[in-house]
């Protein structure tokens, strides 16, 4: 029997438990934290705290409260109800066109980015483009991660791209890459000149595009103090 399905009060149709397990792997990973780490904060045992990562258990009210206390969010961060068996009336067929010209962008010397279709909130996707300036390690505050999974596509130019656990790649324009964006990584320009990417991040988690431009304006702001 599937342990993360359960009866729906009468009903003969499951329901999935809240995605909780996938937005606790994700919050550990963005903070690198380990299962022992997140033990001590929380009071939760790792053996525990793994089942609730793999969607073997569902967590108790009092479990649910002791992550929320330990990694200082709201329970609403924590618990999202499957989108696929939500009782809850949805609003479907959003739009956004996004012209030239348009976009929120945030920059520094060594890299530009504009977000697009920023009139839609609460997205699953955050498209962006990426001018890449920095063409060496030095000129950046070292490798970075997020939540969630990244698609990057190389409109001009061409980057090395670097990640903790892989070798370093040179991507050309036409070029694509898809990844982990918990595992730490960067882009460079490379061949002497800067380069333009189209960018996708996704995630489950709440709130995705502020928390992306949380995370990017902490590290702008550390590269300027850096340079002060």
């Amino acid at each position: 029997m599937d342990k993360r399905k359960r009866s729906n009060g009468g009903g003969n149709s499951p329901r999935e438990f809240p995605v909780i397990g996938q937005v606790l792997r994700e919050r550990r990973g963005y903070h690198g934290w380990t299962l022992a780490d997140l033990a001590q904060k929380t009071g939760i045992s790792k053996s525990t705290l793994s089942k609730i990562e793999n969607d073997l258990i569902s967590p108790s009210y009092q479990t649910i409260i002791q992550l929320c206390t330990g990694l200082d969010i709201e329970i609403g961060d924590l618990i999202a109800p499957n989108p696929q068996n939500d009782i809850q009336p949805r609003v479907t067929g959003r739009r956004s066109i996004n012209r030239r010209q348009d976009g929120l962008t945030m920059q520094d010397d060594n890299y530009k980015y504009v977000y697009l279709c920023t009139d839609i909130a609460h997205k699953r996707i955050v498209p962006m483009i990426v001018d890449v300036k920095a063409d060496a390690m030095e000129r950046i505050d070292g490798l970075w991660s997020h939540v969630g999974e990244e698609f990057i596509y190389v409109i001009e130019g061409a980057i090395t791209l670097h990640t903790s656990l892989y070798e370093d790649s040179v991507l050309e324009a036409g070029d694509s890459a898809y990844f982990d964006s918990t595992m730490e990584h960067a882009y460079l320009a490379t061949g002497g000149a800067p380069a333009r990417l189209l960018i996708t991040c996704s995630s489950a988690t709440p709130n995705l595009a502020q928390t992306l431009r949380d995370i990017l304006r902490q590290r702008l702001s550390a590269g300027e103090a850096g340079e002060g």
